[in-house]
């Protein structure tokens, strides 16, 4: 049976999550959008009643408890059209009010007891091309008229249910492309008494009026959730590009190494049985053995750092043990030597027959001065040793260890440079390379 990787798995959650994130906005648009403006009795905005004696009628208007917003007034026969009302003002200079046009409904807690069959409800709004600080009626009346049944509990108008006042249009010669509403900057929302001539007492009482509206628009809505997964999509093709770019870059690099390995060790191990993993007389690793070991030191140390040393050993005066005792001893010694070399190495190094009587150590994660090391103990168990026939031989040793910027030939060479320092120091010595 067969499982995802663990970051595959985790893309495809990441993926669902998203998508529940997104058919949730999308479906509660309203309700993650809805953003509303309250005004209340805690909102501390300036009141202001008025009636129609400043037109010359004799009606009266009484606010009752201003903290509560209750009023009362009695409408007089006198003017042709009493009336009276009731202001809260966004702004007390009436000039710099609030935005309402992202507003698209408006809600009224309202009690109203008295013998006008309507009110109505302004929201006046201030513009310098027809309005004047000076002359309070300036500002534009949006306005709405509605039945006073509807005040039953709470009344819910659409802001497009509002219409710019006649009267007003013509008492200011408002040109056509100004009498339409407008609430991009509303400074007073206002009360007032119905049409006709409802005289008698009205009793008002103001609950709460709130607007209800949008922060962003349902087509700048869908755009942001658009470009959102955009972004998550360009982001996820640029992981990608990335990811495929280090995976090529890795595989060109292993391909590197292996090419350099294969022709470092052809250069120096043509005598090798290539087939086979030892050497068939030593029991130690020939060229294919020792491969897997210089490859997977390489790549230590092109990923981790991990250092890469090499130890040539080499027999002293070897030709001699040949010439005096024979081919057949020579080989024994060979063996001998041998046998102590890998009893004495650690797992993670491997130990190689290179030539003749050239050996070589491959020691992983292994630094120049521990590698040195080694080679010494090798050379005093060496040289301690009677290995046949009470012949005694000795072994010099060149250390070298792989350095930034060098390749497997410049190792191989560093560690022979080394070597050959140890035989014309005296042999039977170990050399580390300069």
């Amino acid at each position: 049976m067969q499982h995802s990787p663990p970051h595959r798995l985790y893309f495809e959650i990441i993926l669902g999550l998203l998508v529940i994130v997104t058919i949730f906005a999308i479906t509660g648009e309203e309700q993650i959008l809805e953003e509303r403006l309250v005004i209340d009795n805690t909102s501390g905005m300036a009141l202001n009643v008025y009636d129609d004696r400043e037109n010359g009628g004799n009606s009266s208007i009484h606010l009752e408890d201003k903290k509560n917003m209750q009023w009362h007034c009695i409408l007089r026969e006198s003017y042709s059209y009493p009336h009276c009302g009731f202001e809260i003002l966004f702004d007390k200079e009436r000039t710099n009010g609030v935005d309402l046009r992202h507003y698209n409904k408006i809600r009224l807690w309202l009690d109203y007891n008295g013998p006008s069959q309507t009110v109505r409800i302004s929201l006046r709004n201030f513009d310098p091309l027809y309005s004047k600080k000076e002359i309070l009626q300036s500002t534009k009346y949006n306005q709405i008229e509605f039945n006073v049944g509807l005040l039953n509990g709470v009344a819910e108008f659409s802001l497009k249910d509002f219409f710019v006042a006649n009267w007003w249009v013509l008492e200011n010669k408002i040109p056509p492309q100004l009498s339409h509403p407008q609430f991009d900057n509303v400074t007073i929302f206002e009360v007032q008494t119905g049409s006709g001539r409802p005289l008698g007492k009205h009793q008002f009482h103001l609950h709460k009026v709130e607007f209800i509206g949008q922060a962003l628009t349902t087509a700048d809505w869908y755009l942001a959730i658009m470009m959102f997964w955009l972004g998550i999509i360009l982001s996820f093709l640029a992981y990608r590009i990335i990811k495929l770019k280090d995976e090529v870059v890795i595989q060109r690099k292993r391909e590197s190494e292996l090419l350099e390995i294969n022709e470092v060790l052809d250069m120096r191990s043509k005598a090798l049985e290539i087939k086979a993993k030892t050497d068939p007389l030593t029991g130690a690793f020939n060229r294919l053995g020792i491969e897997e070991a210089i490859s997977l030191g390489l790549q230590e140390w092109h990923k981790y750092r991990k250092p890469l040393s090499l130890v040539m050993i080499d027999i002293d005066h070897f030709k001699q043990v040949n010439d005096r005792h024979g081919h057949d001893t020579g080989d024994l010694v060979l063996s001998h030597l041998s046998s102590i070399v890998q009893q004495h190495t650690r797992t993670q190094d491997l130990f190689a027959r290179w030539g003749g009587e050239e050996f070589v150590l491959v020691c992983r994660d292994t630094d120049i001065e521990s590698a040195c090391a080694i080679a010494d103990k090798l050379r005093e168990l060496i040289a301690n040793q009677t290995l046949h026939k009470d012949i005694h031989i000795t072994a010099s040793f060149g250390v070298a260890t792989l350095k930034t910027n060098e390749n497997l030939e410049q190792l191989f060479k560093a560690a022979d440079t080394a070597l050959y320092r140890a035989k014309a120091a005296g042999r039977n010595r170990v050399i580390t390379a300069a």
